[in-house]
């Protein structure tokens, strides 16, 4: 499990909102009860499983092992927990075993490390490693800051040669793009820092390849989809807005887009989230490609309450379209035909009238 992921985890609780409703199970009709998660920070509650888990234990108890004696994993570590009328006794006979004290311990300098509170044990006994560290962030930093650049101005990165080293004193034959250009108007123009890095760092080791570029694109993505993400799922309303076109390279790909409210600003909002490749151009094949796209992103589609698409057989049908298909798996997303391409429709046949 990489670093990112375990930040995640050891992050959530569990539970997709405030406002989600616990199942009641057993005789008594008990359930998990929102405030232990505050009670107990190492708590964590699973929706598909309705039970309980300690994220501390799951995560590092395999490393750290069982602690004295050996003790046994169980519930909350192997298997989930769902015994609520014992949950208070359990939670804190749990939290006082020796393998849970270590596992939370493991977790806490985990989070310590990677909020930079403090070094890795790597970097705290080679302080030569950390100082080789910083020094490779001072030179990839204005190779970031320039994809960024690019992106913001809407500038294409790539010319007619993205190989090679940059020369720094004299202008190539052929345009090599913005991005080379861009890196070579800085190192010229009193970055000391990044000149050095593209003079004397070795051919594997420049980071300004079409490859790394598209890393740094792709980072940038995640971070600005997961903030929408997390804009949508506030809201807890939204429409989506699909269309499928085909690319130069013949590939369809279904646009994806959502309409919700923005409560930090106070207005409505309509924002791209992501092209998604389709090969079954059918009506229940796009319904299950938009449902299966929106819910990878982090979407909770329980506040699903509209679909918009232009007037396709495929997306409109009442019977076999894609409106029709997510209604059946979310029947308040009411189905409204494109506004613009109904008033580009209602042009054409106002044109068409008045010339008749």
């Amino acid at each position: 499990m990489s670093s990112l992921q375990r930040q995640s985890l050891l992050h959530s609780t569990g539970v997709p909102d405030g406002t989600y409703q616990f199942p009641v199970s057993g005789g008594r009709k008990l359930k998990f009860q929102l405030q232990w998660l505050k009670r107990w920070k190492w708590l964590a509650y699973s929706p598909s499983l309705d039970g309980a888990f300690c994220k501390c234990c799951v995560l590092y108890a395999p490393e750290v092992g069982a602690g004295r004696g050996h003790q046994r994993l169980g519930r909350l570590v192997v298997t989930s927990f769902n015994k609520w009328k014992d949950a208070v006794e359990n939670f804190n006979a749990h939290e006082s075993t020796d393998y849970h004290k270590s596992c939370a311990a493991a977790a806490d300098a985990f989070m310590s490390v990677v909020s930079n509170k403090q070094d890795s044990v790597a970097l705290q006994l080679d302080k030569n490693k950390k100082e080789q560290i910083e020094e490779n962030r001072r030179k990839i930093f204005p190779i970031i800051e320039t994809v960024l650049f690019c992106g913001r101005q809407g500038l294409a990165l790539r010319g007619h040669n993205d190989s090679g080293r940059i020369e720094l004193l004299e202008m190539p034959v052929a345009n090599d793009g913005n991005f080379r250009a861009l890196l070579r108007y800085r190192a010229s123009g009193g970055d000391a820092i990044l000149a050095d890095h593209l003079r004397n760092s070795g051919r594997n080791a420049m980071y300004i390849s079409p490859h790394i570029q598209n890393e740094v694109v792709a980072s940038c993505n995640n971070l600005i989809v997961g903030d929408l993400v997390s804009k949508i799922n506030s809201a807890q309303c939204f429409s989506v807005l699909a269309d499928e076109t085909a690319d130069i390279a013949g590939v369809e790909q279904l646009s994806l887009c959502a309409r919700y409210v923005d409560a930090a600003v106070g207005c409505v909002r309509e924002d791209f989230l992501q092209f998604v490749p389709i090969f079954d151009v059918t009506g229940k094949g796009l319904a299950t490609v938009i449902s299966t796209g929106l819910a990878k992103l982090g979407i909770n589609l329980q506040y699903l309450r509209g679909q918009g698409y232009d007037g396709a057989a495929a997306m409109s049908k009442r019977i076999s379209g894609v409106q029709s298909h997510i209604r059946q798996l979310h029947p308040l997303a009411v189905y409204v035909h494109c506004s613009s391409q109904s008033e580009s429709g209602h042009f054409r046949l106002v044109h068409r009238h008045s010339h008749s």
